[in-house]
């Protein structure tokens, strides 16, 4: 609340005159002229009643020290002797005329021998007589209830009286240290203090644009102003609030200590040494850096397209590039096993000219070929299938055992079988390795042992390793078979060389789950009973 003083002083009266800013002037006629300065547009405008000349600039009267102002006390630029600022917010100087608050008297003259002296001090003032326009007159403490002006103390005297905090007097403003109320400016008044103040909007709410020590907001004073993220009070660029009062994130261009291993603002691109995540591209991250990888696939696999280091894979890196090649040894020589990344032993492609006797397909040890694709053993197995007589031939027979090995029990086989003509002494190797089924138990050490003693092991394993069970000739282990122990033809029961599948002829049979003779010669069916073959591997032709 604004403290309204009205002070009164007693004029002077001259008849027939009137006093302009600068002294004696012409009769009031109330007409209003406008000053040609180039300063600020100034109105001057005759008091017909007092003949006082007030000039207002377009703020005065603001309580703001405003451009072309020398005071502005707001509601108290009366105007009239007794103030002073005047209306025109111009300081009342002794001599010009107004009798002003601070003033015991001017007459507008500069004969000091009169009875208002040049220093506004009315003549006998300290005589202890108090004589008009004297208010008092003790003369002795200017401090006291008495002014060496002979005027009683107010505010705006520019002593500070009891009940005062201050008084500077024309100098008193509410944008200056010491209001026009004679209180002291405080942060939280309301009042904007000149060259002490930024802001002041007299409210206790401290994360408004303006904060209770009456500075105005800015990023990284610890207090979040609209259109700040955060504010933690500091100006480090490294933690989650940066000095631009923006939470951190990625892209921003500073590198967020802990959270990010990189960030090169706009420059971040999953094509270069920083990704869009922040990250520090490496090769395994999935993404292609220019000019170092040459590919990525995000593993650090190295038998897919793309090997060790990020390099696309290519034949003669040594890396076996999976479904592509068989084999790398980083070199094109021929004969060592590897070329052009194509495996010689273990290809499943027997290799005469580089000295292959088996080749099974794998690196695999205890099988019937070795890494080297040497001989260790021959394949036995009993077809999973059963057939009636009807075998198209000898020829039909080993066709079936080939086309179940393959896939399964790489090489070459022919069928344990005999016709009119041949028998498997007459058309399968005789071996001098052993034989073995497919869960690499030996059936016989070699061919000698085969057709002359009993087996170790039945031959009743099929080309997928199932076991198959069974004692008697209508049971899953007969196997057509028409030879005997020792490798030759039983006889005329061969179902017409394997090429009738009625009940008419007969063919000669074994027993699979049998190891003595048995197994190759046990009963005699008819044709049209279906029954399994042996397949004896072969080496290659």
């Amino acid at each position: 609340m604004r403290l309204h003083l009205f002070v009164a002083a007693a004029a002077l009266s001259f008849t027939g005159c009137s006093f302009d800013a600068l002294g004696i002037g012409a009769e009031s006629t109330g007409e209003t002229t406008e000053s040609d300065s180039t300063g600020p547009v100034v109105t001057t405008t005759v008091d017909p009643t007092t003949g006082d000349p007030t000039s207002n600039p377009a703020d005065c009267g603001n309580s703001q020290l405003d451009p072309g102002e020398e005071c502005d006390n707001g509601e108290l630029n009366n105007g009239q002797n007794g103030s002073i600022c005047k209306a025109d917010c111009t300081k009342n100087v002794c001599g010009d005329g107004y009798v002003a608050s601070n003033e015991g008297c001017d007459d507008g003259n500069q004969n000091d021998g009169d009875e208002c002296s040049n220093s506004c001090k009315s003549a006998g003032c300290g005589d202890g007589e108090v004589v008009p326009p004297e208010e008092c007159d003790d003369a002795k403490d200017p401090s006291d209830a008495c002014s060496d002006l002979c005027k009683l103390p107010f505010c705006g005297d520019g002593v500070m009286n009891m009940g005062e905090a201050c008084d500077d007097g024309v100098d008193n403003g509410d944008d200056k240290a010491c209001k026009i109320d004679c209180t002291a400016a405080t942060c939280g008044d309301g009042k904007v203090q000149v060259g002490v103040e930024a802001c002041d909007d007299g409210n206790d709410i401290d994360d408004d644009e303006c904060s209770n020590n009456c500075t105005l907001a800015t990023c990284g004073d610890g207090k979040i102003q609209p259109g700040e993220d955060c504010d933690d009070d500091n100006a480090d660029d490294t933690d989650a609030c940066t000095s631009l009062c923006k939470n951190a994130a990625c892209g921003d261009g500073n590198l967020w200590a802990g959270m990010e291993e990189c960030d090169a603002g706009a420059d971040n691109s999953d094509t270069k040494a920083c990704t869009t995540m922040c990250k520090n591209a490496k090769c395994g991250d999935g993404l292609v850096l220019d000019g170092v990888e040459e590919c990525d696939d995000g593993n650090k696999d190295n038998d897919d397209g793309c090997v060790d280091m990020c390099k696309t894979a290519e034949c003669g890196d040594k890396f076996v590039q999976a479904g592509v090649e068989d084999c790398d040894d980083g070199n094109a020589t021929a004969g060592d096993g590897c070329t052009m990344c194509a495996k010689d032993c273990g290809n499943g492609k027997i290799d005469k000219d580089n000295k292959e006797e088996c080749d099974d397909g794998n690196a695999m040890g205890g099988d019937t070929c070795d890494p080297a694709c040497k001989r260790l053993a021959f394949m036995t197995f009993i077809s999973s299938m059963k057939w009636k007589g009807d075998l198209a031939g000898l020829a039909g027979a080993d066709s079936k055992c080939n086309t179940l090995a393959a896939g399964k029990q790489p090489g070459i086989y022919k069928a344990w079988l005999s016709d009119g003509t041949d028998d498997p002494v007459s058309r399968l190797h005789i071996s001098t390795k052993p034989y073995i089924r497919p869960d690499k138990l030996t059936v016989a050490d070699d061919w000698a042992k085969l057709i002359s003693l009993d087996l170790i092991n039945p031959i009743n394993r099929t080309e997928t390793n199932q076991a198959v069970t069974g004692n008697s000739c209508n049971s899953e282990a007969l196997v057509w078979t028409n030879t005997m122990k020792d490798g030759t033809a039983k006889g005329t029961d061969h179902c017409a060389a394997w090429s009738d599948a009625t009940m008419g002829p007969s063919g000669a049979g074994g027993l699979a789950t049998a190891k003595d003779a048995k197994w190759t010669d046990f009963c005699t069916p008819k044709c049209d009973v279906p029954a399994r073959i042996y397949c004896i591997e072969q080496p290659a032709p």
